[in-house]
């Protein structure tokens, strides 16, 4: 996939519902944490925007065909929680 500034990114699967977001050339990303946290808990993440896009949200929808290796019955994943493990933004989703 191609973001709109024409950098790629995939999702890499680390388990059933369990992806690593990859991109190439992000110069500046975006963090957030949920509106009920006091201040950003990098193991409980609301978003993540990398330049240029995706801009990725808890309970934001990803298309099964965006991530290599999803199963193929579902059409719409939702995304369930976000962190930052200090190098990369993993997703949870189901």
């Amino acid at each position: 996939m191609r973001n709109r500034y024409g950098d790629e990114y995939h999702w890499e699967k680390l388990s059933d519902n369990e992806y690593k977001f990859v991109m190439s050339g992000i110069d500046y990303c975006r963090m957030g944490g949920k509106p009920e946290q006091s201040e950003i808990d990098t193991n409980d993440l609301g978003f993540f925007d990398p330049s240029g896009g995706p801009f990725v949200g808890v309970g934001d929808k990803i298309y099964w065909d965006e991530i290599k290796g999803a199963d193929n019955n579902h059409s719409v994943l939702t995304v369930t929680h976000l962190r930052h493990n200090g190098e990369n933004f993993i997703v949870v989703v189901e």
